[in-house]
């Protein structure tokens, strides 16, 4: 997970440095329904083992939409704030709402978790997420915004979560 975001983060500051965005179209109804997903109360096993396989697939879909999203959406907002203005505010709204959706969906799997370290990981680092967009106040943040995420608290939960879903990802 920690990889994951370090990559997609490294690529989402180095557009963000170019003010290129990447290609790709609308990625709002991406972005809602990766936060939003969640397994259903019958599909998912209620056992520590079975559910924590359940979330952390899940966890591995919100992170990569939301990661995605992010690249995007931050070299997009770089280049809107170059021109100042309305499109510069609304720039840096985007980041942040797509902030609180990935902390949302974060949340969201936090709170399915029957596995305590996966549930409090996930916490911190939507909590974490929700520091980072509440320091967006305006478009020069834009620059620095990728780096918000490479903080330790998002770090280490990150580290976390990789530890007790990698298991997971590599069946």
């Amino acid at each position: 997970m920690t990889l994951l975001f370090a990559g997609v983060l490294a690529a989402a500051t180095a557009c963000a440095g170019t003010g290129t965005p990447s290609a790709g179209g609308s990625s709002t109804a991406t972005a809602t329904t990766a936060a939003t997903a969640s397994p259903s109360a019958s599909a998912a096993p209620t056992d520590l083992a079975g559910n924590t396989k359940a979330v952390c697939g899940q966890i591995r879909s919100v992170a990569a939409d939301g990661a995605a999203q992010f690249t995007r959406k931050l070299a997009d907002a770089v280049a809107a704030a170059q021109n100042g203005g309305a499109a510069a505010d609304a720039a840096v709204a985007d980041v942040k709402s797509l902030l609180g959706q990935w902390a949302a969906g974060l949340r969201g799997q936090a709170s399915l978790a029957l596995d305590a370290k996966l549930k409090s990981a996930l916490t911190a680092e939507a909590d974490a997420f929700d520091r980072a967009a509440a320091q967006l106040t305006k478009p020069a943040d834009l620059q620095t915004a990728g780096s918000l995420l490479t903080s330790p608290d998002v770090t280490q939960a990150g580290q976390t979560i990789q530890q007790t879903c990698t298991v997971y990802w590599t069946s």
